[in-house]
């Protein structure tokens, strides 16, 4: 029931079918939650279709290719077309040729409403031809040519971050088991037990907790429906006896549904329902083991505002609005007892590279400044036992924002 949930509200936001969506490899989180990077390079003949290529490759990781509507649009590829010139390659741009208005257009179909300041070949304002492909130049001028070309070019793409979005209801489009007031969901990613309680509080949820046999059930169907037919992590781990256990949430261990012969020692410090029959019952299992997770958040879910705390030492803080808004700035003090240094852990940082950072101060002298996307970094202070964390978004467009521990070492 709600009484035997964890007190502090928690935060779930979407159907988790990965750990948390973020850039690709080697991209750059940079403007209103855009990831963009090189993807791969082409060598281009002739008798080849490099943009139709281009958009086919960025299409494999749901992105697009280089399109510019803005001078921040073209001072980035401009930069990147400079490096990649440096290399002898050519950053292509996404223009196609519309055979029905015989005008360029960009590859989603958006109209050329910008032009560079510096030089762009006329042919763009003329009838367009179909054989011909366009490349950024370093310098900041657009180029093109239409026969006899064999060159190498790099696929520079744009992704676009999946960003949560309030749905209304009490349970944020996760299910409800109408009875405890609690919102549960799987997510089918998880590599070992750390990570799928990294999963879950990546959200600011937690793994779940398991109270009644109602719960059980409703949780066992839930990971069928989801396909997570080979069990599921629960939040419960043994403790130093390994023969009792303990929800990571601290709420009561007042239930348990232990499959007979179970819990054995030795076979492993975790839980996990055994989703493949209809009892739902749990064995004990090795925390290494690749697994899915269920997890849990209380109704009602209200985003957090700044607040100055106290905060103790293994709270989880937001910045303002997590996940749905991270446009609102917020100071940090957080501080353990006299003798220790803190330890600062972000364990998730979504911010724009342009615009949005995260300033971690000792004595007003600057540890780190963050921004782009991090997880899971460590910053102690060097002698103090108090530190400032400053939330600095200029914007916060399409970003989640912040999620910091800390601890006194």
């Amino acid at each position: 029931g709600t009484s035997a949930k964890m007190t502090r509200l928690l935060l779930f936001f979407s159907i988790l079918q990965l750990a948390y969506s973020s850039c690709p490899d080697g991209f750059e989180l940079v403007r209103d939650g855009e990831c963009r990077g090189k993807y791969t390079s082409m060598l281009v003949r002739d008798d080849e279709d490099p943009t139709a290529t281009a958009v086919a490759k960025c299409a494999e990781i749901n992105g697009k290719p280089v399109i510019i509507h803005d001078d921040e649009h073209q001072r980035y590829w401009g930069d990147q077309a400079h490096e990649t010139q440096n290399n002898g390659n050519f950053v292509l741009l996404a223009l196609e040729c519309n055979t029905t208005s015989k005008k360029w257009v960009w590859a989603d179909g958006s109209p050329v409403d910008y032009l560079p300041p510096v030089y762009y070949d006329p042919a763009l304002l003329f009838a367009c031809k179909p054989t011909c492909t366009w490349v950024l130049f370093w310098g900041d001028t657009w180029g093109y040519g239409c026969s006899d070309m064999e060159f190498t070019y790099d696929v520079f793409c744009t992704v676009q971050l999946d960003q949560p979005a309030p749905s209304g209801d009490v349970c944020e489009s996760f299910e409800d088991d109408s009875d405890d007031g609690v919102c549960y969901q799987i997510s089918l990613t998880s590599e070992n037990w750390q990570e799928a309680q990294k999963v879950c509080r990546s959200f600011g949820a937690d793994l779940a907790s398991i109270h009644s046999s109602q719960e059980n059930s409703f949780v066992r169907r839930l990971a069928v429906s989801r396909g997570a037919v080979n069990g599921v992590y629960l939040g419960a781990t043994a403790g130093d006896s390994g023969n009792t256990f303990a929800w990571t949430d601290g709420s009561a261990w007042d239930y348990d549904n232990f499959q007979p012969g179970y819990p054995n020692t030795g076979l492993g410090d975790c839980v996990a329902i055994n989703t493949q029959n209809s009892a739902g019952e749990w064995t004990n299992v090795n925390c290494t083991v690749k697994q899915a997770v269920a997890c849990e958040r209380k109704q009602h879910y209200t985003p957090p505002a700044c607040s100055s705390g106290p905060w103790n030492e293994g709270d989880i803080i937001y910045s303002p609005g997590f996940p749905f808004n991270a446009s609102t700035p917020c100071d940090f003090t957080l501080t353990v007892e006299k003798g220790k240094k803190v330890e600062v852990e972000i364990l998730l940082l979504e911010a724009n590279s342009c615009c949005d950072h995260l300033v971690i101060s000792e004595n007003d002298v600057e540890i780190a400044n963050l921004t782009g996307e991090v997880n899971d970094k460590k910053f102690t202070t060097s002698s103090t036992n108090s530190v400032r964390v400053s939330w600095q978004p200029k914007g916060g467009e399409n970003v989640r924002g912040m999620m910091m521990t800390f601890r006194g070492v």
